[in-house]
Order: structure tokens, then sequence, then C-alpha cells
């Protein structure tokens, strides 16, 4: 991606997104009797990004979705069904090629797919050809993005306190830019420490592999923070709590925003060892970013 397919895309951002809300889950028992209180001696957040830093009207990122999408508001109802066909095909051969190659979670390029994109475009997205533009301004139809309440304060009040920050996240080229387009600033320069940054669609590899867990433990490593004294905050259990605790991490299940919350319908029992947990108690469950200030 060129500067200027940056500059254009964190201008498209900005422009086509409108406030989201967060609808607060209710959950169900056990849940909703689990601690909000962490753990003493945590040094790094390492956060999710769909769901979590970010409101995400479809619940997760579009290219990694179960389901398929569907249009936003300012696309008419029913015009994206030939693109959505069209995407969601490429993809499930894109991944059963990687898989056959041994890839257990292979992860595509938004944009390479895009490319090969000759249909029609709905008049609400745009005329555009290019896969940049194309890809992003699909992915804003599908799933509608916006800073999750106190995400800006949070980063910020944790940054002056100290703690190291990251992301890993099931993202594409244009999940990073969201900070620009929100907040005005890079997640560099918002203090997430960029060797701490592990995008899926850099690594070629999604969530729930725990490989891009045991990367940024072996980054923290190097600045003398063990798995076991950072916490990994994400509102899935099995993209994001299972890999994380297989990791080392603690946890934090992100309970904020029901239409992203993603229990799996896992007992919370007691974590497995070997990565294939389907049971798992996250070491907290929290309501809102802002409790995370609340660490001593």
């Amino acid at each position: 991606m060129t500067d200027a397919e940056r500059r254009l895309c964190v201008k498209i951002i900005a422009e086509r997104s409108s406030p989201l809300f967060p609808l607060p889950p209710e959950l169900p028992p056990p849940w909703d009797t689990f601690s909000s209180d962490f753990p003493a001696g945590i040094k790094a957040f390492i956060f999710d990004l769909y769901g979590t830093l970010f409101i995400s009207g479809a619940g997760e990122i579009a290219a990694r979705r179960e389901t398929p999408p569907e249009s936003g508001s300012s696309v008419r109802a029913g015009a994206l069904e030939p693109m959505t066909a069209f995407f969601r095909a490429k993809v499930a051969a894109a991944h059963k090629t990687a898989k056959a190659g041994g890839r257990t979670f292979p992860e595509i390029r938004v944009e390479e797919i895009w490319a090969g994109y000759d249909g029609s475009v709905p008049a609400g997205l745009g005329q555009s050809r290019s896969p940049v533009e194309l890809a992003l301004r699909y992915e804003l139809a599908v799933n509608p993005v916006y800073p999750m309440p106190g995400a800006a304060e949070t980063i910020a009040a944790l940054r002056r306190r100290g703690f190291t920050l990251g992301i890993i996240s099931n993202a594409q080229f244009f999940s990073p830019l969201l900070f620009e387009a929100f907040f005005g600033r890079t997640p560099a320069e918002m203090g997430f420490d960029p060797r701490l940054l592990v995008w899926s669609f850099e690594q070629g590899e999604a969530k729930p592999s725990v490989r891009l867990f045991e990367k940024t433990a072996a980054v923290l490593g190097t600045q003398g923070i063990e798995p076991g004294e950072a916490v990994y905050i994400g509102n899935d259990m099995k993209n994001d709590i299972v890999p994380a605790a297989a990791a080392g991490f603690k946890t934090a299940l992100f309970a904020g925003d029901g239409r992203s919350l993603r229990l799996r319908e896992m007992l919370p029992i007691r974590a497995g060892g070997d990565g294939g947990a389907e049971n798992l108690i996250p070491s907290v469950v929290i309501r809102d970013l802002q409790s995370l200030t609340e660490i001593r």
C-alpha cells in the first residue's frame, strides 16, 4: 500500500463511520459471577482489536466471520450479495489450499482477493476498482466500526503508568489505520510497542493460532516480562482466551458488547495445558475498558 493509498483509506474510514454504542450482554451463570479483580504483578497489557478496542458492527472482521455478513445502512439490503458470494468463495478456497499445505489457521490478504473481482459494485460503495479501496469500502459496509467507550483514555492512562502495550488481532491492512482515522495517531504514537503489534495479515496466520501469542511472549521476554506478567484482553473464548492462556498469559474476557462477545458455549471449568482446551476460566471478566485503569 502506497502512502497515498494509506491517507485515502484513513480519510474513507473517518468519513464513512458513524457512532456505534455497545450493547451490554446479559452474562449467563456462572459467567456473571467471575472476578474482575486483576492478579498482582501485571506489567503488560495486550489487546484484541475488533470487539475489544473497537466496536464491531458484525462482531468480527469480515474475512474471519463464520456466517455471511449483511450490508450496512449505507448500502441497499441485498445489493452486496454478489460481492459477498465472491468474497466468501475465494477466501474459502484460499484457506483450503493453505491448510492442505500444512497451515492450521491460515490468513489471507483481502486486497489480493478483491484484485480478482470483476462483478458489479453497488452505488453506495463508490465506483473505484482499486483492490485496496474496494476491500476497505466492502469491509466498512459489512462491518462498521467505532471506538469502544474509553478506549483512547484507557490506553493513555495505562501508558502513563508505565505498562507495556501491544495488540494481537485478526486484522487486514486497514485495521491499524483505525487509530489514525478515529484518534489522529498511529498505534505507536498512542503508546503501543511496535514490536508487539501482531496482525494476522502480516503473519499469514490467524487466531486462534497459539503461535501469534508465543511470538508476542518472546518479544516480551527480551524486555524482561514473563508471559504470566502480561494479560491478554479479548472478547472471544476460542480465539482469544484459550490460545492466550496456552501461551502462558493471564487473560481478561471483555464482555462489554453483546455483538462481539463469544462464549462459544464453553463451560468455565479450568484451563487445559495443550492449547486445545475447550474448558477454561479467564483470569478476570470485565465489562468496560476503564476498569483496566484500576489495576494496582
